[in-house]
């Protein structure tokens, strides 16, 4: 039972990172915070898609305290997002291979059937980014 835990976790993690690198690179990509070690360090990332959050993570020993601040946060409510909907990702997209954005594209098409709290947390996210 505990592996079937740890793999749920990592498939859950691994889904809310699709959704994440996307909310996290747009939210990262309009922070004033990382405005200019985007510009020096991934002058060529566009929002959306993982780009800019990829490429923040590649250079996250040269990034200002700021914008490590900022990723640091963006994390935390990702983290947040995770435990809030851990068990709809489960139980909606069992089946659905993480990465892409297939899982958030899965929660968004079940959005009838979302738990009240996922809901709630992925609104709370999408107000602090």
């Amino acid at each position: 039972m505990k592996h079937r835990q740890s793999i749920l976790g990592r498939i859950a993690a691994a889904a809310l990172l699709g959704f994440g690198l996307v909310f996290n690179g747009g939210a990262l990509a309009e922070a004033p915070s990382c405005k200019a070690d985007l510009a020096r360090f991934c002058p060529q990332a566009k929002p959306g898609g993982g780009a800019v959050a990829a490429c923040l993570k590649k250079n996250a020993a040269q990034l200002s305290a700021p914008c490590k601040e900022r990723v640091g946060q963006m994390r935390q409510i990702l983290k947040e997002v995770h435990q809030a909907c851990e068990e709809d990702i489960h139980f909606l997209c069992d089946g659905i291979q993480p990465g892409g954005g297939r899982i958030a594209a899965c929660l968004k098409q079940s959005a009838g059937e979302v738990s009240a709290g996922c809901k709630a947390r992925i609104a709370d996210a999408k107000k602090q980014k």
